[in-house]
């Protein structure tokens, strides 16, 4: 189980550092650009691999949604959130690659994809990653014992 409000302040952490990431290459400034992919990559990868606790954005967000702001916890399903890490450290790498390779657009337009997910998860609680995971299990590709919330009608993991 994992804090939904933590996850949400992530999510606003990512939009925030994504969008930086795709101003700086759309000015083509490669190397800063890269530091944030690379910033973005480790950190979802540290969350991803369920490492949470050596997630620099998961800190500051428990740090100011647990003990300035002091928001309730609300707890749900960690394996969603982990898929969907997974596929935003896979978006980081290949934008960071696109970015080496000087195919700037196609990294902006995945800088974009993660940007638009982002803000849609830290301001209206919409998990793309957790929507696919759901279509995965209900496909067979997942084990339904991973999250029952996710295929069971009224489940409220996402």
């Amino acid at each position: 189980m994992v804090n939904e409000r933590v996850i949400r302040g992530i999510a606003v952490q990512v939009f925030g550092l994504s969008l930086m990431a795709l101003i700086l290459t759309t000015r083509q400034s490669t190397p800063a650009a890269l530091g944030l992919l690379c910033f973005l990559l480790a950190d979802f990868t540290f969350r991803a691999a369920g490492w949470g606790t050596l997630s620099l954005t998961a800190a500051v967000s428990r740090l100011l949604g647990g003990r300035l702001f002091r928001f309730a916890p609300r707890l749900i399903r960690a394996k969603p959130k982990r898929f969907a890490s997974g596929i935003g450290a896979f978006m980081s790498l290949a934008a960071g690659l696109l970015v080496v390779l000087r195919i700037h657009q196609a990294a902006v337009l995945l800088l974009a994809v993660l940007a638009l997910f982002s803000f849609l998860e830290g301001t209206f609680r919409f998990c793309a990653g957790c929507r696919i995971f759901a279509l995965l299990i209900r496909l067979g590709l997942a084990k339904e014992d991973l999250c029952t919330d996710c295929v069971l009608p009224g489940g409220d993991g996402i």
